[in-house]
């Protein structure tokens, strides 16, 4: 014989135990696995596309700063090299007026500012830095020698014609710039220069400004702003962000206090400096747009209603499936306990008849007592013992049929405290009793001596050992042992059926506990025992093992909890 079972087979749905806990768990449960599966994910879709639009903003914004950076320095350039060719077309017609005077210098300048308003003063200089003419608002400054000035020595020694100064206070202590050209004529070198206030510059930008939220400055090499805005801290400041020397154009990120600001730069051709845009109050944060979130938001809330409603319906259709075959299981049950009573019958009517015939036999010698001629044996002593046996004999029959009857007419699950070796001997013993008593069956107990009672429906159970007991009976065909054996497991209790008669093949283990499948000669079984004692012991809680050899016997083991 096999020593242990080798597959467990799949449960049958019972509605027994599955109160309204349950269907709370199963809503929960259903609600949990929608959000895993669908919210979760497209949760997860929307995150990826709003840090994607958020990547695809900034980046759209830096490259938006840039191209601005880029287009007002070109402008700037442009305005830059304007002045200075204005500033050299100058020169070039100064040699015959040359050394200049002071009305020749007044006409020169109104000359260049009929060109650009920029142009605030206009001085000329020889080689020396000696003032040789000057017209402007600053008449003082005639007499101050320019030899000296870094800007001067700069452009008399170098190759390149023209210079334009960074920002200075100088002798006007005033922030400004300056243009100077040179030329070299037959009567010596001479230098002009004109000044330009910052102030010009940058109503220059704003009027080309493309949006209100950015600000341009003007920085040179070291970060001391040249052009700035009304609004910033002030010319020759210096600029929280440098731009690299090496880079002729770009765009970079600078925390400046505790924001971070996206500056993009663009180097100036004409000159040392680097125009800078950045973004202002709060333009260089990414702001997710309203809308898209609340349109998320609210999608994802439907989502999560409509998840929930069905699984609502699911767990309404579950329940209401359960309780469709909940009322089949029950049909079924009561069929096949039917079934098994009229299987039963002739073994019955065995145990019936044999109080009948005492009750006979009794009722028949009490007459024969009453003859006359028996009249003095007929004591009420003798009399009272005849009676006693009719009594014994009447309830003998009353238990036989009260049993047969509540067997059959057991519907409602009735949980209770019951021993199942008991129960087992009560099938054996008696329901059975008289049917292996005229049989060559030898039946071996082996039953824990430890056994603990457990929770159950007791006329299920009762129900469950008949149809495997008498299922080992068939198979052994009235000769070969019958084992019957109980254990404790880790959380309830096992009981073995096991027999030593045909066995089953693999291809019928596969099938005995599909409804209807019997292996019996037409007539003689239905094919739902073992499919309804299959769904009893699930709904039971527990489970049923079986192996079996073709030749050898098998063996049905009952695993049930202590509590359902």
């Amino acid at each position: 014989m096999p020593e242990a079972p080798d597959r467990t087979l799949p449960p049958l749905v019972s509605g027994l135990g599955r109160g309204e806990p349950y269907y709370r768990a199963m809503l929960r449960r259903t609600l949990v696995q929608s959000l895993l599966f669908y919210i979760v994910p497209l949760s997860l879709i929307v995150g990826y596309f709003l840090i994607q639009y958020r990547t695809l903003a900034i980046e759209s914004r830096r490259v938006h700063l840039q191209a601005i950076a880029e287009s007002q320095a070109l402008t700037l350039d442009l305005f830059l090299r304007e002045r200075v060719v204005d500033l050299s077309n100058l020169m070039d017609d100064l040699e015959p007026h040359f050394p200049p005077t002071e009305e020749y210098t007044a006409r020169c300048l109104e000359t260049l500012k009929t060109h650009s308003g920029a142009f605030e003063e206009l001085a000329f200089f020889d080689h020396t830095g000696t003032p040789l003419a000057y017209a402007g608002p600053f008449g003082d400054l005639e007499s101050r020698d320019y030899g000296e000035e870094a800007w001067f020595q700069t452009l008399l020694t170098g190759e390149q014609s023209y210079i334009i100064t960074d920002d200075y206070q100088g002798f006007r202590e005033q922030p400004h710039f300056g243009i100077a050209v040179k030329r070299r004529y037959a009567a010596g070198t001479a230098i002009a220069r004109a000044v330009i206030f910052p102030g010009t510059i940058q109503e220059y930008l704003i009027s080309v400004q493309y949006s209100g939220d950015t600000r341009t400055i003007v920085v040179d090499e070291n970060g001391r702003c040249q052009v700035c805005p009304p609004t910033e801290d002030g010319l020759l400041t210096t600029s929280p962000f440098v731009p690299p020397v090496d880079v002729p154009i770009g765009v970079t990120s600078v925390e400046v206090d505790g924001e971070e600001i996206a500056y993009a730069f663009a180097w100036i051709k004409t000159t040392g400096w680097a125009l800078i845009v950045h973004q202002v109050e709060g333009g260089g944060a990414y702001t997710p747009p309203v809308a898209l979130l609340a349109l998320t938001f609210l999608f994802l809330l439907l989502g999560c209603l409509a998840l929930y409603l069905r699984a609502r319906a699911t767990v309404r259709h579950e329940r209401e499936m359960d309780q469709t075959e909940a009322d089949l299981s029950g049909q079924l049950v009561r069929a096949a306990k039917l079934a098994s009573v009229g299987e039963l019958a002739a073994g019955i009517a065995h145990e019936i008849n044999n109080p009948l015939a005492i009750i006979a036999e009794e009722v028949g010698l009490i007459q024969d007592l009453k003859n006359p001629e028996f009249r003095d044996s007929l004591t009420p002593k003798r009399l009272d013992r005849h009676l006693a046996n009719i009594h014994d004999a009447t309830f003998r029959c009353r238990d036989i049929t009260r049993k047969l009857l509540g067997f059959v007419r057991q519907e409602e699950v009735k949980l209770e405290e019951a021993d199942v070796q008991e129960i087992l001997d009560g099938v054996v013993d008696g329901m059975l009793g008289s049917s292996i008593s005229v049989t060559n069956v030898k039946v071996i107990k082996d039953y824990s001596l430890d056994l603990p009672r457990i929770v159950t429906d007791r006329g299920q159970l009762e129900h469950v050992f008949l149809n495997l007991v008498k299922n080992a009976l068939d198979a052994m065909r009235g000769e070969g042992t019958l084992i019957l054996h109980t254990s404790r497991t880790e959380t309830g209790v096992a009981i073995s059926v096991t027999d030593t008669g045909c066995g089953m093949s693999p291809e019928t283990l596969e099938r005995i506990f599909v409804p209807f499948f019997t292996t019996k000669e037409v007539g003689k079984g239905t094919g739902l025992g073992l499919s309804v004692s299959l769904g009893i012991v699930h709904g039971l809680g527990g489970q049923i093992f079986v192996s079996s050899k073709v030749g050898q016997g098998s063996r049905f083991t009952v695993d049930l909890p202590l509590q359902i």
